[in-house]
C-alpha cells in the first residue's frame, strides 16, 4: 500500500481533507532498477500485469504496478485531475522505501499524460508515453514536455488520431534525446499488446529500458 497526498497542489475544495489516499500496488521482480508502470482509464494496473511479468523475468528489474485513487483497489474516489499526484507517491515510495534511485515511468494513455508531468519534476531514468493526450483535464503534458532531459520514447497508433495528434505535437516540444514508435492499427495504450503489434511494443519497451 502507498499513501498518497490529497493533492501535491492542494485546491479549496480541500477541505479538511488531511488523510492520505492509500494507492494500491504490486511489485514484481528484485532488480536493481525500478519501473513504475501507470494505467490508462478505464483499466487498472492489471492491465500491466503480463508485461511487469515478463521484465521482471529478465532479472534486472524491479517493477512496480498501482491503482490510481478511485480505480481497482486504491481508496478515495477518481480525480482525474490528480493523477500525477498518485504517479509522484509511488515514484516516492520505489526511492524512499525500496531505496531503487534509478527509476523509469511507463504510461499508458492518461497514466502516460501523468508520467510526463512527473518526469519534469523528477529526475527519471527514462519516460515513455503510450497513446497519451498532450492534455487531460487540467493535466498538461505538452506545457512540460520540453523540460524533460530523461530519455523519452512516444509510442502510438497510426489510426488513433486524437493520441497521434497528441504523439506529434510532443515531438515538436520534446528535446533530445527522444525516440517514437508507430505501430499499425487504431490500438491504445495496453490495449496494444492484444493486437498484432503486441508482441513489437513489447520488445520495443525492453529496447528502451536496456538502452538507457
Amino acid at each position: 500500500m502507498i499513501p498518497a497526498a490529497y493533492s501535491t497542489t492542494p485546491e479549496p475544495d480541500d477541505g479538511d481533507r488531511d488523510e492520505p489516499i492509500v494507492l494500491s500496488g504490486r511489485l514484481f521482480g528484485r532488480g536493481q532498477t525500478g519501473i513504475i508502470l501507470a494505467h490508462m482509464r478505464p483499466a487498472d494496473q492489471t492491465s500491466w500485469f503480463q508485461f511487469a511479468t515478463d521484465v521482471a523475468a529478465t532479472g534486472g528489474y524491479t517493477v512496480l504496478t498501482f491503482d490510481f485513487r478511485g480505480f481497482g483497489d486504491s481508496s478515495g474516489e477518481k480525480e482525474f485531475n490528480r493523477v500525477d499526484t498518485d504517479l509522484e507517491a509511488a515514484f516516492k515510495y520505489m526511492q524512499d522505501e525500496l531505496g531503487i534511485r534509478k527509476v523509469f515511468l511507463v504510461g499508458a494513455s492518461m497514466g502516460g499524460t501523468a508520467s510526463l508531468l512527473v518526469a519534469a519534476r523528477k529526475d527519471v531514468a527514462g519516460v515513455v508515453s503510450i497513446s497519451s493526450p498532450a492534455v487531460y483535464l487540467d493535466i498538461d503534458a505538452l506545457a512540460v514536455v520540453s523540460s524533460i532531459k530523461a530519455p523519452k520514447l512516444f509510442i502510438t497508433s497510426e489510426d488513433d488520431v486524437p493520441a497521434q495528434r497528441s504523439q506529434e505535437q510532443f515531438w515538436e516540444q520534446a528535446r533530445d534525446p527522444k525516440e517514437q514508435e508507430i505501430f499499425e492499427g487504431d490500438g491504445h495504450g495496453t490495449d496494444l499488446f492484444g493486437t498484432p503489434a503486441g508482441a513489437r511494443l513489447r520488445a520495443r519497451l525492453l529496447d528502451f529500458l536496456t538502452n538507457h
